[in-house]
C-alpha cells in the first residue's frame, strides 16, 4: 500500500475560489489644503491699480495614489493528507463495524448473508450457486473481522502489524474487492443491509479520523475538528450545514480515495494519481 512516510495513504491539492480582501493602490482625485499664489489688484501709492500676487491656502482638487481595501476573487491551494491509520485506529474501525452490524440485526435489519439465504432458498434475481457463494464470501469475512478485532495488541509497537493479523487483514482486503466486484449486478438488492450500512459506517469513520489538512508550516491539522467519532461526525455536520466551500470541493475526492483504499488489497500512487485523473474528467 503506498504511503509518502509510512504514515500517509495519498496526499492531494484542491483549489478554492474565495474572497480575499487586499490593499490596491488606486489614482483618484483628491481634494487637498495647499499653498498657491493668488493674483490681485490694488491701488499703489499713487492711485494707480497694480497687480500683485499673494500666498493663500486653498482647497485643490488633484490626483494622487491612494490606497483602498478591495474584494477580489482568489484561487487558493488547500493541501489534503489521508493519515495511514494506526493498528488501534483500524481495531477501532472494526470495532464499529461490529457494533453498527449488531444494532442493525437488532433493528430487524437483515445482513447479506441472511438476504442472499433467502433468496436461494425461493429463487430470485440471482442463481442458488451465486447466492450461496456470496454468502460464504461473507461468512468468511466476518469471521475474519471477528478475529481482527479480537487480537490482544502484543507488540510494544501499536503502529506496526503481527504476521498473523497482517496475514488476516489482507484476507479480508481480498475478499471486500471480490465481494465488491460480484455485487455490481446485485447492487440495488443488497444496498440496504445490515452490511452496507456498517460498511458506510466504517467509511465515514475512516473518512473523519484520517483526513488532514497541510498548513504554511508544513504541519498537518485535522480536518474534522474534536477528539471522538461523535464529536468529528458533529464538526462534519456543521460545515455541511454552512456549506463550507472547501468541503464542497473535496469531500467527494476523501470520499473515493478511502473507500479504494479501503476495498483495495493493494494501492500504489500510480493508481490514485488515475483515480484522481478520473475524478476531475468526471469518469468517476
Amino acid at each position: 500500500m503506498y504511503t509518502k512516510t509510512n504514515k500517509e495513504i495519498y496526499r492531494f491539492k484542491v483549489f478554492v475560489d474565495e474572497e480575499v480582501e487586499k490593499e490596491v493602490d488606486v489614482e483618484k482625485d483628491v481634494e487637498v489644503e495647499k499653498d498657491v499664489e493668488v493674483e490681485k489688484t490694488r491701488h499703489n501709492e499713487h492711485g494707480e491699480e497694480e497687480q500683485y500676487t499673494e500666498i493663500e491656502k486653498k482647497i485643490v482638487t488633484e490626483k494622487q495614489i491612494v490606497k483602498e481595501k478591495r474584494t477580489e476573487t482568489e484561487s487558493k491551494e488547500h493541501i489534503f493528507v489521508i493519515k495511514q491509520p494506526t493498528r488501534r485506529q483500524m481495531e477501532e474501525a472494526d470495532m464499529e463495524y461490529s457494533i453498527e452490524m449488531s444494532k442493525c440485526v437488532k433493528e430487524g435489519v437483515l445482513t447479506k448473508n441472511m438476504l442472499l439465504n433467502k433468496y436461494s432458498d425461493v429463487g430470485g434475481i440471482m442463481s442458488e450457486e451465486e447466492a450461496k457463494k456470496l454468502g460464504k464470501m461473507y461468512a468468511e469475512l466476518s469471521e475474519l473481522q471477528t478475529k481482527f478485532t479480537a487480537f490482544k495488541i502484543k507488540e510494544l509497537n501499536v503502529d506496526e502489524f503481527s504476521e498473523k493479523q497482517k496475514d488476516i487483514y489482507e484476507k479480508m482486503s481480498m475478499l471486500r474487492r471480490d465481494i465488491t466486484t460480484m455485487e455490481t449486478n446485485f447492487s440495488s438488492l443488497l444496498s440496504h443491509t445490515a452490511d452496507t450500512r456498517a460498511q458506510n459506517k466504517v467509511i465515514s469513520w475512516y473518512l473523519l479520523s484520517l483526513s488532514h489538512t497541510e498548513n504554511t508550516d508544513g504541519e498537518l491539522e485535522p480536518f474534522f475538528n474534536g477528539d471522538t467519532f461523535e464529536e468529528k461526525k458533529e464538526s462534519f455536520y456543521q460545515m455541511e450545514e454552512e456549506e463550507d466551500a472547501v468541503l464542497s470541493v473535496v469531500y467527494e475526492k476523501l470520499t473515493a480515495f478511502i473507500s479504494f483504499w479501503y476495498f483495495s488489497v493493494s494501492t500504489s500512487l500510480e493508481d490514485f494519481e488515475t483515480l484522481e485523473k478520473d475524478i476531475e474528467e468526471g469518469n468517476f
